[in-house]
């Protein structure tokens, strides 16, 4: 961390002092020219978070190579007159048309959906179920290749072996040897199907059950810990209700915002031009001398 926050502060000393002869030419392309004054202006574009990659005397090159490949695309755009083209000026129109839709709706519309802490708070009360987190279960697990292995580490359990080093020297999980086979908490539709099935069943803590059959091989599973259903709270999900209530208040005021526009304008549509003439029907066999194309076939489900 210091090292880059030495190398962030040598870049600003560079880049501020390469400021200072601003009207210099940096580069010449034929009768054109890039000064130093518009390389920084380009610099100055570059966000923040990415400045770094210009830190340094190559990753200025760099960016300078790509600003003298732009300049000469332009040139060429230029001489083979591509601005006075139809099809640019038609996608030029439909961009600048996007671009004032878009500024005209930030400026009427995100500007007034503004939300406080209240109303978050109330939309929380109004909406608790919906933030409730279920039932959550701790397990540990020594996973087998085979039935008949697992049988035998079952065996070593009931005659009272400890639970976790059967799963350091046994488990096929590659996790196990540092973890003893603990998985952690997790809510139901987190784990394995048939992991999960059995594992839900256990209700008291140092309970085990097994062979479970899974993709993997064969489980012994314990249960760890338990956690009871719950509310997530408000500052947990804050965030997450400010955007939900941003998107709705937006949409509901965007709404508003263009019936009120039509209510204000005389909108005549003549519906007529809008019928259209019915499809032709499709030339038949007899008359096309085609064979008819067979219709596709679905093929059923099939479980993997």
């Amino acid at each position: 961390m210091k090292k880059v926050l030495v190398c962030f502060i040598a870049f600003l000393f560079v880049f501020s002092c390469a400021k200072k002869d601003n009207g210099k030419v940096l580069v010449s392309i034929d009768d054109n020219t890039i000064t130093l004054e518009e390389f920084n202006k380009e610099l100055d574009k570059i966000p923040m978070n990415m400045k770094m990659m210009v830190a340094t005397q190559s990753g200025k090159k760099t960016y300078l190579d790509r600003l003298i490949m732009k300049k000469l695309l332009l040139r060429e755009a230029a001489k083979n007159k591509v601005e006075s083209e139809a099809e640019f000026q038609n996608r030029l129109s439909d961009i600048k048309e996007q671009l004032l839709i878009e500024s005209l709706l930030k400026k009427k519309i995100a500007s007034d959906a503004q939300l406080t802490d209240n109303d978050m708070k109330s939309y929380y009360d109004a909406n608790k179920e919906k933030f409730k987190k279920e039932r959550e279960i701790n397990t540990r697990h020594i996973l087998l290749k085979t039935e008949e292995e697992a049988k035998q580490i079952m065996e070593k359990l009931q005659k009272g072996e400890n639970f976790i080093d059967l799963s350091k020297t046994y488990s096929i999980d590659p996790n196990a040897k540092a973890s003893g086979g603990e998985i952690g908490f997790h809510p139901k539709g987190t784990l394995l199907p048939e992991y999960e099935a059995a594992a839900f069943k256990l209700t008291k803590v140092g309970q085990v059950t097994g062979p479970v059959k899974s993709q993997f091989g064969y489980h012994i599973i314990r249960l760890e810990g338990t956690k009871p259903p719950a509310y997530v709270s408000f500052e947990e999900v804050k965030d997450f209700i400010r955007q939900q209530l941003v998107q709705d208040k937006q949409k509901e005021l965007l709404e508003k915002y263009i019936e009120d526009l039509k209510k204000s304008a005389k909108i005549t549509v003549n519906e007529e031009l809008l019928k259209e003439d019915k499809p032709a029907a499709p030339e038949t066999q007899e008359k096309t001398g085609k064979p008819a194309t067979p219709e596709k076939q679905e093929t059923p489900p099939v479980k993997k």
